[in-house]
Protein backbone atom coordinates (compact mmCIF):
# COMPACT_ATOMS: atom_id res chain seq x y z
CA UNK A 1 0.00 0.00 0.00
CA UNK A 2 1.57 3.66 -0.59
CA UNK A 3 1.73 6.38 1.74
CA UNK A 4 -1.37 7.97 -0.16
CA UNK A 5 -3.52 4.98 -0.04
CA UNK A 6 -2.42 5.04 3.94
CA UNK A 7 -3.83 7.87 4.13
CA UNK A 8 -6.47 8.16 2.08
CA UNK A 9 -7.32 4.75 4.36
CA UNK A 10 -6.41 6.35 7.61
CA UNK A 11 -8.76 10.02 6.83
CA UNK A 12 -11.69 7.74 5.66
CA UNK A 13 -11.08 5.35 9.18
CA UNK A 14 -10.99 8.76 10.90
CA UNK A 15 -14.22 9.97 9.38
CA UNK A 16 -16.17 6.54 10.11
CA UNK A 17 -14.89 7.20 14.03
CA UNK A 18 -16.83 10.51 13.91
CA UNK A 19 -20.01 8.60 12.48
CA UNK A 20 -19.94 6.30 14.94
CA UNK A 21 -18.91 8.57 17.82
CA UNK A 22 -22.28 10.62 16.82
CA UNK A 23 -24.61 7.83 16.87
CA UNK A 24 -22.91 5.49 19.74
CA UNK A 25 -22.28 8.29 22.74
CA UNK A 26 -25.93 8.99 23.57
CA UNK A 27 -26.47 5.32 23.48
CA UNK A 28 -23.69 4.22 25.64
CA UNK A 29 -24.63 7.49 27.99
CA UNK A 30 -28.12 6.52 28.55
CA UNK A 31 -27.81 2.62 28.04
CA UNK A 32 -26.28 2.14 31.85
CA UNK A 33 -29.28 2.56 34.59
CA UNK A 34 -28.25 3.99 37.91
CA UNK A 35 -29.33 1.51 40.21
CA UNK A 36 -28.69 4.41 42.73
CA UNK A 37 -30.68 7.00 41.08
CA UNK A 38 -33.96 4.92 40.17
CA UNK A 39 -33.84 3.89 43.65
CA UNK A 40 -33.37 7.45 45.42
CA UNK A 41 -36.45 8.75 43.02
CA UNK A 42 -38.73 5.43 43.21
CA UNK A 43 -38.10 3.61 46.08
CA UNK A 44 -36.28 5.74 49.10
CA UNK A 45 -39.64 7.46 50.02
CA UNK A 46 -41.05 4.06 51.55
CA UNK A 47 -37.92 1.84 52.05
CA UNK A 48 -34.55 1.87 53.92
CA UNK A 49 -31.62 -0.73 52.93
CA UNK A 50 -31.31 -1.61 56.58
CA UNK A 51 -34.32 -0.03 58.62
CA UNK A 52 -37.83 -0.77 58.41
CA UNK A 53 -39.89 2.09 56.82
CA UNK A 54 -43.35 2.55 55.22
CA UNK A 55 -42.28 -0.78 53.84
CA UNK A 56 -39.72 -3.60 55.20
CA UNK A 57 -35.81 -3.01 55.35
CA UNK A 58 -34.07 -4.37 51.39
CA UNK A 59 -30.99 -5.53 52.76
CA UNK A 60 -30.56 -9.11 51.66
CA UNK A 61 -33.26 -9.32 49.38
CA UNK A 62 -32.22 -10.53 46.75
CA UNK A 63 -31.79 -13.78 48.90
CA UNK A 64 -35.04 -13.79 50.61
CA UNK A 65 -36.41 -13.99 46.90
CA UNK A 66 -35.02 -15.39 43.43
CA UNK A 67 -34.87 -12.99 40.44
CA UNK A 68 -37.77 -13.88 38.47
CA UNK A 69 -40.18 -13.23 41.33
CA UNK A 70 -38.21 -9.73 42.11
CA UNK A 71 -38.47 -8.73 39.04
CA UNK A 72 -42.55 -9.80 38.83
CA UNK A 73 -42.85 -8.14 42.27
CA UNK A 74 -41.17 -4.72 41.30
CA UNK A 75 -43.16 -4.56 38.05
CA UNK A 76 -46.80 -5.15 39.58
CA UNK A 77 -46.71 -6.27 42.72
CA UNK A 78 -50.66 -6.17 43.23
CA UNK A 79 -51.01 -8.73 40.60
CA UNK A 80 -48.57 -11.19 42.09
CA UNK A 81 -51.06 -10.90 45.55
CA UNK A 82 -54.43 -11.37 43.35
CA UNK A 83 -52.07 -14.71 42.05
CA UNK A 84 -52.35 -15.56 45.45
CA UNK A 85 -48.61 -16.27 45.93
CA UNK A 86 -48.44 -17.28 49.65
CA UNK A 87 -45.11 -14.86 50.37
CA UNK A 88 -46.43 -11.74 48.63
CA UNK A 89 -50.46 -12.43 50.24
CA UNK A 90 -48.00 -12.75 54.09
CA UNK A 91 -46.01 -9.67 52.89
CA UNK A 92 -49.07 -7.82 52.05
CA UNK A 93 -50.79 -8.03 54.92
CA UNK A 94 -48.23 -8.17 57.44
CA UNK A 95 -47.28 -4.16 56.13
CA UNK A 96 -50.53 -2.72 56.68
CA UNK A 97 -52.01 -3.64 52.79
CA UNK A 98 -49.75 -0.94 51.76
CA UNK A 99 -49.75 -0.87 47.75
CA UNK A 100 -46.63 -0.87 46.01
CA UNK A 101 -46.30 1.45 42.91
CA UNK A 102 -45.69 -0.54 39.87
CA UNK A 103 -42.92 0.10 38.26
CA UNK A 104 -42.90 0.10 33.97
CA UNK A 105 -38.88 -0.79 34.11
CA UNK A 106 -36.68 -2.73 32.31
CA UNK A 107 -34.87 -6.04 33.58
CA UNK A 108 -31.83 -4.40 33.15
CA UNK A 109 -33.18 -1.08 35.29
CA UNK A 110 -34.69 -3.44 37.86
CA UNK A 111 -31.47 -5.49 38.43
CA UNK A 112 -29.27 -2.31 38.39
CA UNK A 113 -30.97 -1.44 41.58
CA UNK A 114 -31.05 -4.71 43.07
CA UNK A 115 -27.17 -4.42 42.90
CA UNK A 116 -27.18 -0.89 44.35
CA UNK A 117 -29.63 -2.51 47.25
CA UNK A 118 -26.95 -5.68 47.54
CA UNK A 119 -23.84 -2.84 47.95
CA UNK A 120 -25.70 -0.99 49.93
CA UNK A 121 -26.19 -3.86 51.93
CA UNK A 122 -23.30 -4.75 52.66
CA UNK A 123 -21.90 -1.49 53.86
CA UNK A 124 -22.42 -1.20 57.85
CA UNK A 125 -25.47 0.86 58.61
CA UNK A 126 -23.42 4.16 60.11
CA UNK A 127 -21.40 3.68 56.78
CA UNK A 128 -24.55 3.92 54.63
CA UNK A 129 -26.06 6.85 56.54
CA UNK A 130 -22.48 8.87 56.52
CA UNK A 131 -22.40 8.45 53.05
CA UNK A 132 -25.63 10.06 52.25
CA UNK A 133 -26.74 7.10 50.27
CA UNK A 134 -30.37 7.58 48.62
CA UNK A 135 -32.07 4.81 50.72
CA UNK A 136 -30.99 6.44 53.85
CA UNK A 137 -33.87 9.03 54.21
CA UNK A 138 -32.19 11.91 56.21
CA UNK A 139 -33.99 14.20 53.42
CA UNK A 140 -31.15 15.82 52.07
CA UNK A 141 -32.60 16.88 49.15
CA UNK A 142 -30.47 15.61 46.76
CA UNK A 143 -33.01 13.59 44.61
CA UNK A 144 -33.47 14.18 41.37
CA UNK A 145 -36.09 13.06 39.04
CA UNK A 146 -34.48 14.22 35.82
CA UNK A 147 -32.00 11.87 34.05
CA UNK A 148 -29.42 14.74 33.18
CA UNK A 149 -26.85 14.40 35.65
CA UNK A 150 -23.65 15.62 36.18
CA UNK A 151 -22.04 12.66 34.63
CA UNK A 152 -23.75 13.32 31.56
CA UNK A 153 -22.44 16.59 31.11
CA UNK A 154 -18.97 15.47 31.40
CA UNK A 155 -19.24 12.53 29.14
CA UNK A 156 -21.23 14.81 26.13
CA UNK A 157 -18.85 16.90 26.70
CA UNK A 158 -15.34 14.58 26.16
CA UNK A 159 -16.59 13.06 23.30
CA UNK A 160 -17.39 15.95 21.59
CA UNK A 161 -14.02 17.40 22.15
CA UNK A 162 -13.14 13.90 20.79
CA UNK A 163 -14.90 14.38 17.77
CA UNK A 164 -13.26 17.78 17.16
CA UNK A 165 -10.24 16.49 17.61
CA UNK A 166 -10.32 13.47 15.00
CA UNK A 167 -12.47 15.77 12.41
CA UNK A 168 -8.93 17.99 12.98
CA UNK A 169 -6.59 15.23 11.67
CA UNK A 170 -8.89 13.85 9.01
CA UNK A 171 -8.72 17.48 7.64
CA UNK A 172 -5.13 17.66 8.05
CA UNK A 173 -4.66 13.62 6.31
CA UNK A 174 -6.77 15.10 3.02
CA UNK A 175 -4.67 18.53 2.89
CA UNK A 176 -1.57 16.27 3.27
CA UNK A 177 -2.98 13.51 0.26
CA UNK A 178 -4.25 16.74 -2.11
CA UNK A 179 -0.80 18.63 -2.01
CA UNK A 180 0.72 15.24 -2.60
CA UNK A 181 -0.90 14.78 -5.56
CA UNK A 182 -1.00 18.45 -7.07
CA UNK A 183 2.86 17.83 -6.56
CA UNK A 184 2.74 14.94 -8.58
CA UNK A 185 0.46 16.36 -11.43
CA UNK A 186 -2.06 14.14 -10.35
CA UNK A 187 -4.66 16.81 -9.23
CA UNK A 188 -4.98 20.08 -11.09
CA UNK A 189 -4.87 23.33 -8.17
CA UNK A 190 -7.46 24.67 -6.32
CA UNK A 191 -9.92 21.80 -7.10
CA UNK A 192 -10.31 20.19 -3.69
CA UNK A 193 -14.25 19.07 -4.58
CA UNK A 194 -12.61 16.10 -6.61
CA UNK A 195 -12.29 15.08 -2.75
CA UNK A 196 -15.59 14.28 -2.07
CA UNK A 197 -15.11 16.15 1.09
CA UNK A 198 -13.98 19.72 1.82
CA UNK A 199 -12.91 20.57 5.71
CA UNK A 200 -11.36 23.94 6.12
CA UNK A 201 -11.15 23.67 10.30
CA UNK A 202 -9.52 26.75 11.48
CA UNK A 203 -8.82 27.98 15.07
CA UNK A 204 -11.79 30.33 15.56
CA UNK A 205 -14.11 27.36 14.42
CA UNK A 206 -12.67 24.83 17.44
CA UNK A 207 -13.14 27.66 19.43
CA UNK A 208 -17.06 28.34 18.29
CA UNK A 209 -17.62 24.61 18.48
CA UNK A 210 -16.50 24.65 21.66
CA UNK A 211 -18.43 27.10 23.03
CA UNK A 212 -21.07 26.16 21.28
CA UNK A 213 -21.14 22.59 23.40
CA UNK A 214 -20.45 24.80 26.53
CA UNK A 215 -23.47 26.59 25.47
CA UNK A 216 -25.57 23.62 24.30
CA UNK A 217 -24.56 21.61 27.49
CA UNK A 218 -25.55 24.71 29.98
CA UNK A 219 -29.11 24.98 28.26
CA UNK A 220 -29.71 21.48 29.19
CA UNK A 221 -28.33 21.85 32.78
CA UNK A 222 -31.00 24.71 33.06
CA UNK A 223 -33.57 23.11 31.84
CA UNK A 224 -32.69 20.42 34.35
CA UNK A 225 -32.66 22.96 37.26
CA UNK A 226 -36.05 24.87 35.96
CA UNK A 227 -37.86 21.62 35.87
CA UNK A 228 -37.12 21.35 39.78
CA UNK A 229 -38.02 24.68 40.58
CA UNK A 230 -40.78 24.58 43.56
CA UNK A 231 -39.74 20.88 44.65
CA UNK A 232 -38.73 21.12 48.24
CA UNK A 233 -37.98 17.82 48.94
CA UNK A 234 -35.62 17.65 52.02
CA UNK A 235 -36.85 20.99 53.02
CA UNK A 236 -35.87 20.69 56.88
CA UNK A 237 -36.43 24.73 58.34
CA UNK A 238 -35.28 25.42 62.13
CA UNK A 239 -38.00 25.62 64.31
CA UNK A 240 -38.20 28.62 67.29
CA UNK A 241 -38.52 25.38 69.48
CA UNK A 242 -37.01 22.30 69.34
CA UNK A 243 -40.09 19.59 69.25
CA UNK A 244 -39.05 15.86 68.55
CA UNK A 245 -41.89 14.14 66.30
CA UNK A 246 -39.51 11.01 67.49
CA UNK A 247 -40.07 11.31 70.79
CA UNK A 248 -43.67 12.44 71.10
CA UNK A 249 -44.97 9.98 67.88
CA UNK A 250 -42.41 7.25 68.27
CA UNK A 251 -41.37 6.68 71.90
CA UNK A 252 -44.90 7.85 73.54
CA UNK A 253 -46.95 6.85 70.39
CA UNK A 254 -49.24 9.73 70.52
CA UNK A 255 -51.02 9.68 67.99
CA UNK A 256 -50.71 12.55 65.23
CA UNK A 257 -54.40 13.63 65.34
CA UNK A 258 -54.07 14.12 69.03
CA UNK A 259 -52.16 17.31 67.64
CA UNK A 260 -53.47 17.84 64.67
CA UNK A 261 -56.93 17.44 64.54
CA UNK A 262 -57.88 18.99 61.35
CA UNK A 263 -56.60 16.21 59.57
CA UNK A 264 -59.54 14.23 60.53
CA UNK A 265 -62.02 17.29 60.09
CA UNK A 266 -61.52 19.29 57.31
CA UNK A 267 -58.59 20.48 54.30
CA UNK A 268 -56.08 21.38 56.63
CA UNK A 269 -54.28 19.27 59.42
CA UNK A 270 -53.34 22.25 61.61
CA UNK A 271 -50.70 23.44 63.63
CA UNK A 272 -51.38 22.92 67.14
CA UNK A 273 -52.52 25.71 69.27
CA UNK A 274 -50.23 26.37 72.82
CA UNK A 275 -52.65 25.02 74.22
CA UNK A 276 -52.57 21.59 73.04
CA UNK A 277 -48.97 21.50 74.89
CA UNK A 278 -50.05 22.63 77.76
CA UNK A 279 -52.24 19.31 78.18
CA UNK A 280 -49.16 18.04 79.00
CA UNK A 281 -46.85 20.30 79.85
CA UNK A 282 -48.59 22.28 82.54
CA UNK A 283 -46.90 19.45 84.38
CA UNK A 284 -44.52 17.65 82.41
CA UNK A 285 -40.75 18.89 82.48
CA UNK A 286 -41.78 22.27 83.05
CA UNK A 287 -38.10 23.13 84.15
CA UNK A 288 -36.99 22.49 80.78
CA UNK A 289 -35.67 25.51 78.78
CA UNK A 290 -37.75 24.24 75.47
CA UNK A 291 -40.98 24.09 77.46
CA UNK A 292 -40.21 27.49 78.91
CA UNK A 293 -40.90 28.75 75.46
CA UNK A 294 -44.14 27.31 75.29
CA UNK A 295 -45.07 28.43 78.89
CA UNK A 296 -43.87 31.68 78.22
CA UNK A 297 -46.07 31.83 74.99
CA UNK A 298 -49.35 30.70 76.81
CA UNK A 299 -48.97 33.29 79.51
CA UNK A 300 -48.29 36.21 77.23
CA UNK A 301 -51.28 34.55 74.87
CA UNK A 302 -48.36 34.34 72.03
CA UNK A 303 -48.79 31.89 69.00
CA UNK A 304 -45.76 30.40 68.69
CA UNK A 305 -44.08 30.70 65.22
CA UNK A 306 -43.78 27.91 63.84
CA UNK A 307 -42.37 27.48 60.07
CA UNK A 308 -44.82 25.44 57.73
CA UNK A 309 -42.91 22.51 56.30
CA UNK A 310 -45.24 21.22 53.59
CA UNK A 311 -46.36 23.51 51.16
CA UNK A 312 -48.75 22.90 48.33
CA UNK A 313 -49.34 26.04 45.70
CA UNK A 314 -52.32 27.83 45.80
CA UNK A 315 -54.17 26.56 42.54
CA UNK A 316 -53.45 22.96 43.99
CA UNK A 317 -56.54 22.07 46.19
CA UNK A 318 -55.62 18.90 48.86
CA UNK A 319 -58.12 17.61 51.57
CA UNK A 320 -56.70 16.17 54.76
CA UNK A 321 -60.08 14.89 55.80
CA UNK A 322 -61.08 13.11 52.57
CA UNK A 323 -57.78 11.40 52.43
CA UNK A 324 -56.79 10.82 56.04
CA UNK A 325 -60.83 10.23 57.42
CA UNK A 326 -62.19 8.58 54.27
CA UNK A 327 -59.86 7.08 52.03
CA UNK A 328 -57.78 5.26 55.13
CA UNK A 329 -54.45 6.77 53.87
CA UNK A 330 -51.74 6.62 56.58
CA UNK A 331 -49.94 9.83 57.40
CA UNK A 332 -46.44 8.05 56.46
CA UNK A 333 -47.80 7.81 53.44
CA UNK A 334 -47.11 11.29 51.74
CA UNK A 335 -44.95 12.24 55.02
CA UNK A 336 -42.83 9.48 55.57
CA UNK A 337 -41.79 7.62 58.92
CA UNK A 338 -42.46 11.28 60.88
CA UNK A 339 -42.30 8.68 64.31
CA UNK A 340 -38.41 8.81 63.80
CA UNK A 341 -37.50 12.32 62.61
CA UNK A 342 -36.68 14.18 65.80
CA UNK A 343 -36.46 17.36 63.53
CA UNK A 344 -39.26 16.96 60.77
CA UNK A 345 -38.26 17.36 56.39
CA UNK A 346 -40.29 17.13 54.02
CA UNK A 347 -39.68 13.47 52.69
CA UNK A 348 -41.88 13.28 49.82
CA UNK A 349 -41.71 15.16 46.29
CA UNK A 350 -45.05 16.70 46.43
CA UNK A 351 -45.34 17.11 42.77
CA UNK A 352 -48.83 16.73 40.74
CA UNK A 353 -47.31 13.47 39.11
CA UNK A 354 -46.60 12.44 42.65
CA UNK A 355 -50.14 12.41 43.46
CA UNK A 356 -51.30 11.57 39.96
CA UNK A 357 -49.14 8.41 40.29
CA UNK A 358 -51.07 7.46 43.73
CA UNK A 359 -54.16 7.80 42.09
CA UNK A 360 -53.38 5.70 39.79
CA UNK A 361 -52.39 2.80 41.85
CA UNK A 362 -53.82 3.32 45.02
CA UNK A 363 -56.67 0.46 45.72
CA UNK A 364 -59.96 2.08 47.16
CA UNK A 365 -61.00 0.34 50.17
CA UNK A 366 -64.45 -1.01 49.52
CA UNK A 367 -65.33 -1.83 53.02
CA UNK A 368 -65.62 1.99 53.05
CA UNK A 369 -69.64 3.04 52.42
CA UNK A 370 -68.27 6.31 51.67
CA UNK A 371 -67.18 4.78 47.95
CA UNK A 372 -70.76 2.96 48.04
CA UNK A 373 -72.85 5.50 48.57
CA UNK A 374 -71.01 8.46 46.20
CA UNK A 375 -70.07 6.26 43.76
CA UNK A 376 -72.20 3.39 43.70
CA UNK A 377 -74.71 3.97 40.95
CA UNK A 378 -71.71 4.77 38.63
CA UNK A 379 -71.26 1.69 35.43
CA UNK A 380 -67.40 2.35 35.96
CA UNK A 381 -67.43 1.92 39.83
CA UNK A 382 -69.62 -1.58 38.99
CA UNK A 383 -67.62 -2.55 36.08
CA UNK A 384 -64.14 -1.75 38.78
CA UNK A 385 -65.47 -3.64 41.83
CA UNK A 386 -66.01 -7.00 39.43
CA UNK A 387 -62.77 -6.72 38.13
CA UNK A 388 -61.08 -6.15 41.53
CA UNK A 389 -59.33 -3.09 40.59
CA UNK A 390 -60.70 -0.07 41.78
CA UNK A 391 -58.22 2.81 41.87
CA UNK A 392 -58.92 6.56 42.62
CA UNK A 393 -58.56 6.79 38.82
CA UNK A 394 -61.31 4.75 38.13
CA UNK A 395 -63.64 7.59 40.71
CA UNK A 396 -62.28 10.54 38.44
CA UNK A 397 -59.13 10.57 40.46
CA UNK A 398 -57.16 11.84 37.01
CA UNK A 399 -59.80 14.73 35.94
CA UNK A 400 -58.00 17.86 36.56
CA UNK A 401 -61.29 19.15 38.34
CA UNK A 402 -60.66 17.31 41.09
CA UNK A 403 -57.54 19.49 42.51
CA UNK A 404 -57.50 22.72 40.25
CA UNK A 405 -61.16 24.78 40.38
Amino acid sequence: MTMSRLRLFLGRGALCSVFLGLFLVPQLVEAQPNGAELFANNCASCHKIHQDLVGPALKGVEERRDQAWLLKWIRNSQAVIASGDPYAVKLYEKWNKSAMTAFDWSDEEILAVLAYIKEEGAKAPVAAAASGGAGDGTGSGDQNSSGFTTLTLWVVLFASGLILLLLGLLQRQYRLLYDERVATGRLPQGELKQFGLQIRLKPLHVVGGGLTLVLVSGVGWGVDMASNIGIQQGYQPTQPIAFSHELHAGTHEIACTYCHTGAERGKSATIPAVNVCMNCHNQIKKESPEIKKILTAYETNTPIEWVRIHNLPDFGYFNHYQHYKVAGIQCQTCHGPIEKMPEVYQHSQLTMGWCINCHRETKVNLENGYYQQVHGNSEAFKQAVADKGLTIANLGGLDCAKCHY
